[in-house]
């Protein structure tokens, strides 16, 4: 929806090259997740350059989180460490790769990570998009390393610009995902490399859309990632995976 017709339109016209084929083995619902996958990628790779063995810090357990942990994990990083405050969500962090999680209302995130980095992390990937976390991924930032804001705060905020100037922290905004990171992503997963299917939580039918939004917007039963099936119908609460 960026740039081209969205999902909400009527019709969408794509150029050839952002068409992806989908093994016969994957389901719509998996597909539908290559492109949140794709987001991870594009922000750890074509933005941060991640290399094989950097740390990696994940903020916030939601879609784009959890799948920057398979990704990051995927991709070589150690450790990789999820912040956190569901348990149920900080869990599917571990069962994609996370070697450790922090709870993040129970513990000093920035103390933890300097304890588990011994420096600080290379890579920080903020999806929560708050005050609290884009300073917080800031401070826990190894000299020279990168912060990606996958989330942002939706009004201005206190930021610790200073820190990061003088410790040459570069900070990147990622919109969405870009170039051919969700080939790679599409890659990834038709290889198994991670199963992205735990994070698929409901199925609404197309006739229930207004309802699955609500689902997504305001977590209901816990929604994670929330799928609009064009096949058949269904009932009133979807169903959950």
């Amino acid at each position: 929806g960026f740039t081209t017709q969205g999902g909400f339109a009527e019709y969408a016209i794509n150029n050839i090259n952002t068409m992806i084929k989908v093994p016969d083995d994957m389901s719509d619902e998996v597909a539908t997740l290559v492109v949140t996958a794709g987001t991870s990628m594009y922000g750890l790779t074509e933005l941060g350059g991640l290399v094989a063995g950097e740390s990696v810090v994940v903020i916030g357990p939601g879609p784009i989180g959890l799948l920057a942990v398979a990704v990051a994990k995927a991709l070589g990083a150690s450790p990789v460490i999820l912040v956190g405050t569901r348990d149920n969500r900080n869990q599917i962090g571990r069962k994609l790769g996370a070697d450790y999680i922090i709870e993040g209302r129970d513990e000093d995130v920035v103390a933890r990570v300097m304890e588990l980095t011994g420096k600080g992390a290379d890579y920080v990937v903020d999806c929560a998009g708050n005050e609290t976390t884009v300073n917080d991924a800031v401070h826990m930032t190894n000299r020279g390393g990168r912060v990606c804001l996958t989330a942002f705060p939706k009004k201005p905020v206190n930021f610790d610009l200073g820190y990061l100037a003088v410790n040459n922290i570069y900070l990147y905004g990622i919109r969405g995902e870009g170039r051919s990171a969700t080939h790679r992503a599409m890659a990834f997963m038709a290889q198994k490399r991670f199963d992205a299917s735990v994070i698929h939580t409901h199925t609404f039918p197309l006739d229930l859309l207004p309802e699955a939004l609500r689902y997504a917007r305001e977590r209901v039963d816990d929604a994670i990632k929330v799928v609009i099936s064009m096949r058949g119908k269904g009932d009133a609460k979807g169903s959950k995976s």
